[in-house]
């Protein structure tokens, strides 16, 4: 985890002011400024557009009963994608653009796909559920005994969703 936060917060900032000042004195500075900000409100734009295309085909794979899989990631990816377009510099905004842009967005789905895909058989990822009403169901018997500050309670009923506890005020 340590070499993402850097490679996040200390070489991908290296290498956008390194960018802007190269390119910067290629082009000037105004034009530099002129492209950062133009980048900013095209990908705010098509990333506007492209959440709108992919809301529907979400809302259209709901009305139809199916899992919108697909969808929700190319969501991910338009969200990330518009975050890293608004962000100045211009590897941001190249990589912004592929993850935005529908053509490269779909090409990074298939790598994402393989990479989920193999993770998950890998054990790498693992998913958890937590009981089949969206709350918490625990039914094991087991650590009765090994917790001392368990007590057994009667009998009585309770309301689905409710989850009762004994606290000590110290």
């Amino acid at each position: 985890m340590f070499p993402i936060l850097v490679l996040l917060f200390t070489v991908i900032p290296a290498i956008e002011i390194y960018l802007l000042f190269s390119i910067g004195a290629q082009i000037g500075g105004l034009n530099t400024l002129a492209v950062v900000i133009l980048t900013g409100v095209v990908g705010a734009s098509l990333a506007k557009s492209q959440g709108l295309a992919i809301l529907g085909s979400i809302q259209n794979d709901l009305n139809r009963g199916a899992l919108p899989t697909t969808q929700l990631m190319h969501g991910l990816l338009v969200f990330g994608g518009g975050l890293l377009l608004l962000t100045p510099g211009f590897l941001t905004d190249i990589m912004g653009i592929c993850m935005v842009f529908p053509g490269t967005r779909h090409i990074l789905i298939i790598f994402l796909k393989d990479y989920f895909e193999k993770a998950i058989k890998s054990g790498n990822i693992k998913f958890a559920s937590f009981g089949s009403g969206g709350g918490f169901s625990y039914t094991s018997n087991e650590t009765h005994g090994q917790n001392p500050s368990f007590k057994e309670r009667p009998n009585k009923e309770v309301e689905p969703g409710v989850f009762e506890a004994d606290f000590k005020e110290k």
